[in-house]
């Protein structure tokens, strides 16, 4: 008895925890805070809006050095990006016969590349007692690049720009039928345009779509996690 009433609430606590994660804010707005207060960013995040967190990915105490394709390069001669099946020389980039390539969302990068704690400071505001399977990514654009539409199938997504800017376009949900399928170019009037300065970090609510343009030399880290109730369902939806 005391089993099926532990499973009953296991299931009962599952359900209420995917049925959030659907019920999307159809009025949702851009919002933008100044500092990356815990508190806040909690009681910001019930409200299912998109966030911009100034003063997290800057440089200070905790980020104390510039992250860029140069000193990447410089502190880790020789570095080669497995991506895709794919071997890619981290010294390409600074090759100046590449005027376009890109590495997207490497997991292996941020550990080879030591990295690690800038992704620690700007995930601590943002952490919880339920979170697990945190994983972090970095992508690497030379040129004009883009991504195709993407939507946040997590709990926690959030956006740092290490170098570089690029133009992110956000689109509700209540969009979902209008902008699947299409190109970049024919949605864009569905979304929230946001310049995205280097710095800046932004949190993505589950279920909102996205996509970003770059250009010219861009670092832009991403991290995403679930909690203990919806991983196995994030994972394999």
């Amino acid at each position: 008895m005391i089993a099926f009433i532990i499973i009953l609430t296991l299931i009962i606590l599952t359900c209420k925890h995917i049925y959030e994660i659907h019920n999307f804010n159809h009025n949702a707005v851009l919002q933008q805070i100044q500092s990356a207060n815990s508190t806040e960013i909690t009681e910001l995040i019930k409200e299912r809006s998109p966030l911009v967190i100034h003063n997290l990915g800057t440089k200070s105490e905790s980020i104390n050095e510039d992250i860029t394709l140069q000193s990447l390069n410089e502190l880790n001669p020789g570095y080669i990006i497995t991506d895709n099946g794919k071997n890619v020389a981290l010294s390409s980039f600074s090759s100046e016969d590449v005027n376009q390539m890109s590495v997207y969302r490497n997991n292996k990068m941020t550990k080879d590349l030591n990295v690690e704690g800038i992704y620690d400071t700007i995930y601590k505001p943002f952490s919880g007692n339920l979170h697990c399977n945190v994983t972090n990514s970095m992508s690497l654009f030379k040129g004009s690049n883009a991504i195709t539409l993407t939507m946040n199938k997590h709990n926690l997504l959030l956006i740092h720009q290490i170098q570089g800017k690029c133009n992110l376009y956000l689109f509700n949900p209540k969009h979902r039928e209008d902008i699947l399928g299409l190109e970049n170019n024919a949605i864009k009037k569905y979304g929230q345009k946001l310049s995205v300065e280097e710095g800046l970090v932004i949190y993505i609510p589950p279920e909102w779509y996205y996509f970003y343009e770059t250009e010219g030399e861009c670092i832009i880290g991403e991290i995403e996690c679930d909690n203990y109730f919806t991983v196995i369902y994030n994972t394999l939806r």
